[in-house]
């Protein structure tokens, strides 16, 4: 492959960089020794978020997008997997350096 062939590596987008932030918090912050919590980990389900925890999470992801999240959008159903979470609240961009 030639330089002028070479594909360009492209950055991040803005879900996939909070993504990365949410994962590498999640796991630090609620993931029991032994598990790693990934993109698709369903949260709820695997009683990794709960009552209590929604909120910190809330919290988090107001902090890495700037922007308040509304009552309407808490709802199990936006937050039960890290790339749900990237997909309704990250793609307006996000600063995803909250930790």
């Amino acid at each position: 492959m030639t330089a002028a062939s070479a594909t360009p590596l492209r950055a991040p987008s803005a879900a996939q960089a909070f993504e990365r932030a949410m994962l590498a918090w999640l796991n630090a912050r609620f993931a029991p020794p032994g598990v790693a919590i990934v993109a698709d980990t369903p949260l709820f389900a695997d009683r990794l978020i709960d009552s209590i925890r929604i909120l910190e999470l809330i919290a988090w992801t107001e902090r890495a997008t700037g922007r308040e999240v509304s009552d309407a959008q808490i709802r199990m159903d936006n937050f039960r997997t890290v790339r749900r979470i990237a997909e309704v609240f990250a793609a307006g961009g996000c600063d995803a350096r909250v930790g």
